[in-house]
């Protein structure tokens, strides 16, 4: 009687074993995919060539002076910084030289249509901003110093956007002072890289 009981209670602690572990029933909700993506902050201008040289200016004296426009565009999706798109070069060459020569830029107060040639005809249309002259060697190097927003304003900078104002004309003039011959200069090259840096929100910030 015993030895048939015991093969009872097994099964009977095995059915609650099963029991107990089976699956209860569940319910869900979710969202649909979510993406996450990063925008694009991008420009371009319009000169394949060097605004300058030695072959198209000719060699320099005392009294040279010349200039060139480019017209920088924004095609980037989001809104760039408060600061402004900022002008800053990168020098090369004789300090003499870069200490005696100077550099005016101006810029367009809205995007220009027809966008001005290389040797600025059709001007700047109204109301162009002039940033202070400068000698070469003491042009901005770097975004932090670089020609654009400085004080808040909307007069001396540009800010693209995703959709609007997306781009500006520069007219970059060099010039070396009549009174500018000292010894030191004479057969003397300098050079320079003009950039031009957008960012999406302010440095720092």
């Amino acid at each position: 009687m015993l030895a048939a009981a015991v093969p009872v209670g097994l099964v009977a602690s095995v059915t609650l074993v099963w029991s107990s572990s089976h699956a209860a029933f569940v319910g869900t909700t979710a969202t649909p995919q979510n993406t996450w993506g990063t925008g694009v902050v991008q420009l371009s201008n319009n000169r394949a060539q060097v605004l300058f040289d030695t072959t198209s200016e000719g060699l320099l004296v005392p009294g040279s002076s010349g200039h060139r426009c480019i017209t920088v565009t924004y095609s980037g999706n989001v809104d760039t910084a408060a600061t402004g798109v900022r002008l800053y070069g990168s020098l090369t060459g004789s300090t003499e030289l870069a200490n005696a020569l100077q550099v005016t830029v101006e810029m367009s107060a809205t995007p220009l249509s027809p966008v001005p040639d290389a040797d600025c005809l059709s001007g700047l249309g109204a109301s162009p901003y002039t940033y202070p002259t400068s000698t070469l060697s003491a042009f901005p190097s770097g975004y932090s110093t670089g020609l654009g927003n400085a004080n808040g304003d909307t007069v001396s900078d540009w800010r693209p956007t995703a959709t609007t104002d997306r781009a500006r004309t520069y007219k970059i003039s060099y010039r070396l002072p009549a009174d500018s011959h000292p010894t030191s200069i004479q057969g003397k090259e300098v050079g320079m890289t003009f950039t031009w840096e957008a960012r999406s929100h302010t440095p720092g910030a």
